[in-house]
C-alpha cells in the first residue's frame, strides 16, 4: 500500500508500542489476537468507543470517549470494521516481529493467541510505555473496561463493538 501521508494506524512500529502499552496496563500474559486487535483499535481511536454497546457498569466509557473526541486527527479514515481490516497488515506484521524477537510465542501466535514471554523489553521502551500510559489515563480507562469483556458471542467484544463478525462464534 502506498501512503502519501503518515498515520499511526498503519505503522508497524507504532503498533508494537501500542501492544506493549496494552500489555503493561492489563498485565497480560495471554490474549486472543482478535481481542488485542480490537483493544489496539480503541487505544488509537478512543472517541469511537462511544458507539459500543456497553454493560451498565461501563457507561462512563461513553463520557470519556466524548471528551477525547476533540483529540481526533483530521485524517479521513473509514469507519469501524473497514478501518480495523485496513489496520490488519500492520497489526499482523507487528505481532510477527514481536514473535521473531521472542517477545511473544510464535507457536501460540499460529493458534491466534498472543502469549507474552518473559523476554526483556529494553528499559528505555518500558519507561516510555509507563510514561505514555500515565499521561493517557482516559484512553487507558477505556482499554481497562473493554478488556473485561470476553471476545466471543453477542455480549462479547466482537458483538458489542460490531468490528468483527460474531454470529458464528463457537461459544
Amino acid at each position: 500500500m502506498i501512503q502519501l501521508s503518515y498515520h499511526p494506524a498503519f505503522d508497524v512500529f507504532h503498533c508494537i508500542f501500542r501492544i506493549l502499552r496494552i500489555r503493561a496496563r492489563r498485565q497480560l500474559d495471554e490474549v486472543e489476537v482478535d481481542k488485542l486487535r480490537i483493544l489496539d483499535y480503541y487505544l488509537l481511536f478512543p472517541w469511537r468507543a462511544r458507539n459500543i454497546r456497553l454493560a451498565p457498569r461501563d457507561l462512563g466509557v461513553r463520557r470519556i470517549a466524548t471528551q477525547l473526541e476533540e483529540q481526533q486527527d483530521y485524517a479521513t479514515l473509514p469507519n469501524g470494521e473497514m478501518l480495523l481490516e485496513r489496520m490488519r497488515p500492520a497489526q499482523t506484521a507487528a505481532l510477527q516481529t514481536m514473535a521473531q524477537d521472542g517477545v511473544i510465542e510464535l507457536a501460540k501466535l499460529r493458534d491466534n493467541v498472543v502469549r507474552f514471554t518473559k523476554a526483556a523489553v529494553a528499559p528505555q521502551i518500558v519507561t516510555l510505555v509507563v510514561q505514555r500510559n500515565s499521561s493517557d489515563e482516559n484512553r487507558m480507562r477505556i482499554i481497562d473496561a473493554l478488556s473485561e469483556y470476553p471476545l466471543l458471542g453477542s455480549d462479547g467484544l466482537k458483538g458489542r463493538t460490531s468490528l468483527l463478525e460474531h454470529r458464528y462464534d463457537k461459544i
